[in-house]
């Protein structure tokens, strides 16, 4: 089945204006004043193995502190799903940016973890500690401390959305992932959208922000949404002549060149799975890195 929650997370918040206002709303503000988020930048490098890069979500910036040459790296991690240990995947990611760092031969940096999750059900994330249960004192100091910003969108309320974050795209975004899993939501979501987004953008980026959330609806949004977005958008968005009626109209087009793209991915995370099944690796690690099941292998696939 599609997972297209990933993709979307990728073309939002990849801009670094849009990366930068998220950080703003969830950042401690401790953190934020030791941050100066106005030099943030992406990090080119990707710290997963290509045969999985797309497994994946993560995005890393790096960002001076202020007044000083250090640098940190943050790392926006995503998920849709509760893998049991997500601190096992994100210490891996922060292993894997140190030893960049010391194959650079540079200064190590420190990491700011960020998981967003978005789902039907809040999260209940327990401490690191919580998954050795019974452990006595004396071995605690043996354990790390794995500490990560965790920001849950299915606990997060509208009003929060509207007052934590400043950039429009972000609100949008946001607020899709929150309601996805609901037509009603979503539809009303989709009649907040305006031609501008509200935003400076010019026409064409306008456009290119609408289609991206717009056919993150239709691609991921519950089946009654299909029948009811274009009666739902904004009058003037109707009107406009920015191809946004024949995103719509096309829909079957746009739809089968995202499954297609999507079964293509998927049949690519099916082989992984099955090399690490014949070189023993448990499903519990597979499903952390593929996001696939068990029954994800035995079931026939769509066509």
């Amino acid at each position: 089945m599609p997972r297209p929650h990933d993709p979307f997370f990728k073309a939002i918040f990849s801009d670094v204006g849009h990366a930068k206002d998220l950080l703003r709303g969830v950042l401690p503000a401790a953190v934020l004043d030791s941050l100066d988020l106005d030099h943030l930048e992406p990090e080119p490098a990707s710290f997963v193995s290509d045969s999985l890069d797309e497994s994946f979500s993560d995005l890393i910036f790096t960002c001076p502190l202020q007044g000083n040459q250090a640098v940190v790296a943050i790392l926006l991690e995503h998920k849709t799903w509760q893998p049991k240990h997500i601190h096992l995947q994100i210490f891996r990611y922060m292993v894997s940016i140190w030893e960049a760092d010391q194959a650079e031969n540079r200064a190590l940096r420190p990491v700011i973890p960020i998981l967003v999750h978005q789902g039907p059900a809040p999260w209940k994330l327990a401490g690191f500690h919580e998954s050795f249960p019974m452990l006595p004192d004396s071995l605690r100091a043996f354990i790390p401390d794995i500490r990560l910003v965790f920001e849950d969108l299915a606990v997060v309320d509208d009003q929060s959305i509207g007052s934590d974050f400043q950039d429009p795209v972000v609100r949008a975004a946001l607020a899709l992932m929150k309601h996805i899993f609901s037509a009603e939501n979503t539809l009303a979501v989709a009649r907040s959208l305006t031609p501008d987004l509200g935003t400076g953008l010019d026409d064409d980026q306008a456009v290119r922000t609408l289609r991206i959330l717009l056919e993150y609806i239709l691609d991921a949004g519950v089946p009654e949404v299909r029948d009811h977005l274009f009666q739902s958008l904004h009058p003037n968005l109707k009107g406009q002549a920015m191809t946004l009626g024949d995103l719509l109209r096309q829909e079957g087009r746009v739809e089968g060149e995202i499954k297609g793209k999507a079964e293509g991915l998927r049949e690519a995370k099916i082989q992984d799975a099955r090399k690490l099944r014949e070189h023993g690796i448990s499903w519990e690690i597979i499903t952390d890195v593929t996001g696939l099941r068990p029954e994800d292998l035995e079931a026939p696939q769509e066509t």
